[in-house]
């Protein structure tokens, strides 16, 4: 063992960067088995540049007000004490993987680790679309959601006759649940909802979903737009290209930017396996070619067999636990366990709300819209998930 590692042999270190979903679920199942499975004593630090862990998948109702901040947030130095662990707010710039260290922005003294577990998620891409990132409101933060609210919240009719129009660009899951809120709770602007693939929910294989949500967005108000790529953002216009290179001019009053995800800074610098910037993991979730390094959630590209993870909240619990668990296997030295996933890129599944308190629950191929029950099921999972922070 390294000389900056933990040298007291009764007790195992493990540091995990971020507290997101898969983060969270590594400290709580490490805390949970260690206490009598590992046999020796383990050490968490959790590191997170935010102070409060916020259940992203409700930020679009936020912008309705259908949830609080209070609501889908927890305090990251509470949780961590309540499961005898050690949260250090602060921005993590370098690992260094020989000294098994982790470096922060404001820390003084590197923190040591004998495991790490690098679950830093994603970050909002914008792909070098001129005035993108500059002209754009993003709900992929609980802090950013909060921020475009405030700016709905100021929009007001002007003197033209023609609606405010709210331009919501990309319209994979997010972007629907999006479309969904805002055209329930605002009523008095134009929703247009702009996707660059022929249909919406590009990333669902099967086109029957696609079919149906589009429908239901359409009979609510919601103008859907496709096959329209964006090559440039001014001020209140989108420039649009579509088929043979004919160009559109959207105006609008805001935009919200839904589309991509792309690794973080702290990805691009660290020198380790990637697979589009992505983290490559084995089928242990080990950082491909090392033992005591682990990566779970967005930030890792788990495939095998032909089967890939999907990049879901799902997904990343589901790793974040079996990350856990061959830790502790390790510690023990016994037989670590494959990860198998079930909410896959070549099978996806989900609960996508449509705003009116409906949702449709897509699993195996097919769509379920039982009337009532799909969002009923996702309020029941967020409102369970979120009480392992108010107990």
């Amino acid at each position: 063992m390294n000389s900056n590692s933990n040298s007291d042999n009764s007790s195992v270190s493990v540091v995990v960067l971020g507290c997101g979903f898969g983060g969270v679920e590594v400290a709580t199942e490490l805390r949970k088995r260690s206490k009598s499975k590992s046999g020796k004593r383990i050490d968490i630090t959790m590191i997170d540049r935010r102070t409060r862990f916020d259940y992203q998948a409700a930020n679009p109702e936020i912008l309705s007000g259908k949830v609080t901040p209070a609501d889908i947030s927890a305090d990251l130095y509470s949780f961590a004490n309540r499961i005898d662990a050690e949260f250090i707010n602060d921005e993590v710039v370098d690992i260094d993987f020989s000294e098994k260290e982790v470096k922060t922005r404001t820390g003084t003294i590197p923190v040591p680790y004998d495991y790490l577990v690098i679950a830093v998620g994603g970050e909002q891409a914008f792909f070098g679309i001129p005035g993108a990132e500059e002209r754009s409101h993003c709900i992929n933060t609980l802090e950013g959601a909060v921020k475009t609210k405030e700016a709905l919240d100021e929009l007001e009719p002007g003197n033209s006759n023609s609606a405010m129009t709210i331009a919501v660009i990309g319209a994979g899951l997010t972007g629907v649940e999006v479309a969904g809120e805002l055209v329930e709770s605002r009523s008095d602007v134009r929703v247009c909802l702009v996707e660059r693939m022929p249909r919406i929910l590009p990333a669902f294989p099967a086109p029957d979903i696609a079919s149906f949500v589009t429908r239901r967005l359409m009979d609510r108000g919601v103008e859907i737009l496709t096959g329209l790529a964006v090559e440039e953002v001014k001020d209140n216009e989108i420039v649009l290209s579509g088929q043979h290179g004919h160009r559109h001019r959207l105006p609008y009053d805001i935009l919200i930017w839904t589309a991509g995800l792309k690794p973080g800074r702290l990805l691009e610098r660290l020198k380790l396996p990637k697979v589009r910037g992505w983290i490559r993991v084995d089928p242990y979730l080990r950082v491909d070619g090392m033992s005591d390094v682990f990566a779970v959630g967005d930030n890792a590209y788990f495939e095998y067999d032909g089967i890939r993870s999907g990049q879901n909240v799902e997904e990343a619990e589901r790793e974040g636990k079996i990350a856990a668990v061959n830790i502790i296997r390790t510690v023990k030295g016994d037989k670590l366990k494959r990860y198998k996933p079930k909410n896959t890129i070549q099978n996806p599944r989900a609960i996508i709300s449509l705003g009116g308190n409906t949702a449709v629950i897509y699993a195996c191929g097919r769509a379920f819209t039982i009337f009532g029950f799909g969002y009923k099921l996702k309020k029941f999972i967020e409102h369970r998930y979120m009480r392992r922070f108010r107990a």
